[in-house]
């Protein structure tokens, strides 16, 4: 595709677009060894704030459509400062953020919530979840953990299930068919007998 707007067929008022995206990591390949290491390491906050100002700054630009390099979107003050950041990184690091245990009282989740909402407004927290029917995503207030489990016949069963039926409906229909001969042997024999 090349950045041409197709218009939706079932959802009429959304577009699909080409979007930019990157991958933001300090591993040189996808299967380094230091992906394989669950516990934190330290955080040299010089370089998490270089590294904010850079995103930051890309973000304003591709946002605001500029590509002069030698002007500034952002000055110092409109990014975090490294305080903020060394707190946020020791309050992390501190914290258990796995997956399965962030709750919406979560003291991360509140955490990012009351940061958020120091610096913008109408922060919402909603839980992110694919739906069953229908793959797109869809927003929930609360955490809610359901299973769903279905015991589905294998399609062998349905085809021995149609086999018996078709044998059934099969047998029913030639003995009504043979009936008449039936009758006719009986009434030959009858004769027979009696003569």
């Amino acid at each position: 595709s090349s950045g041409i707007n197709a218009e939706w067929p079932l959802r009429p008022g959304f577009t699909v677009k080409r979007l930019s995206a990157a991958t933001i990591s300090n591993f040189p390949a996808h299967n380094s060894l230091g992906r394989l290491n669950t516990f934190d390491t330290s955080v040299d906050v010089d370089k998490l704030y270089t590294h904010t100002h850079i995103i930051a700054e890309g973000i304003a630009r591709y946002i605001s459509d500029l590509s002069d390099k030698s002007v500034t979107i952002l000055d110092d003050y409109l990014v975090p400062n490294r305080a903020l950041l060394s707190r946020t990184v020791e309050f992390l690091s501190s914290t258990q953020r796995a997956a399965t245990l962030l709750q919406r009282d979560s003291p991360v989740i509140l955490h990012l919530e009351q940061t958020l909402s120091k610096y913008a407004s109408e922060v919402m927290v909603s839980e992110l979840k694919a739906s069953k029917r229908d793959p797109e995503f869809q927003f929930y207030d609360q955490s809610e953990t359901k299973l769903f489990a279905y015991n589905v016949k294998p399609a062998v069963f349905d085809l021995f299930l149609a086999i018996a039926v078709i044998a059934y409906l099969g047998t029913v229909y030639l003995c009504v068919k043979s009936i008449p001969h039936a009758m006719t042997y009986l009434y030959q024999m009858k004769k027979l007998k009696s003569s």
